[in-house]
């Protein structure tokens, strides 16, 4: 999800659906969907699912409850009756685990995609495929981007407040 305002009081978000890769690479991107869509309706008009259903992709993947399960989309099972098909949604989780990863990961690297973004949608829009690019280029060349420190103000030690009182 990104936030984004072109006004001073209006807020929008969009809601960004990753297909990432073992190595955390963003292998598809779709960016144009307001926040509110759910994550299956993004995914029934992505091309992906076209390329999927056509058989020009021949791997499988992993999605949460949210979506259809498929021949090439596998889900968590709701009720698990046996061991296993604990197994296979304990499996399922820590694999797909890695998306979430890819989310946290992406947001510690380019900062203003945690923020809101004051710019029209299709800047927006810009910048969050941008950014995606940018992170699959640094798996690539298999750099850690160096990632601002947070500024900390050093105080002199006798400059501290105590209860209200400089002491």
């Amino acid at each position: 999800m990104v936030k984004y305002s072109e006004t001073e009081k209006d807020i929008f978000s969009l809601n960004v659906q990753v297909i990432a890769g073992p190595r955390m690479e963003i292998m598809d991107i779709v960016v144009r969907h307001p926040g509110s869509t759910h994550d299956s309706v993004i995914f029934d008009r992505s091309s992906a699912r076209v390329r999927f259903e056509q058989g020009l992709i021949v791997r499988l993947l992993l999605g949460d409850n949210g979506y259809p399960c498929r021949s090439y989309l596998l889900t968590p099972l709701i009720n698990p009756a046996n061991q296993r098909e604990e197994n296979y949604n304990r499996t399922h989780k820590g694999t797909r685990n890695i998306v979430e990863r890819v989310f946290g990961t992406w947001k510690r690297k380019f900062p203003c995609l945690s923020r809101m973004l004051r710019t029209k949608i299709q800047t927006t829009m810009a910048v969050v495929c941008a950014c995606a690019v940018l992170h699959n280029i640094s798996i690539q060349q298999n750099e850690e981007p160096e990632l601002a420190e947070p500024a900390v103000e050093e105080i002199p030690i006798n400059n501290i407040i105590v209860n209200n009182v400089l002491a």
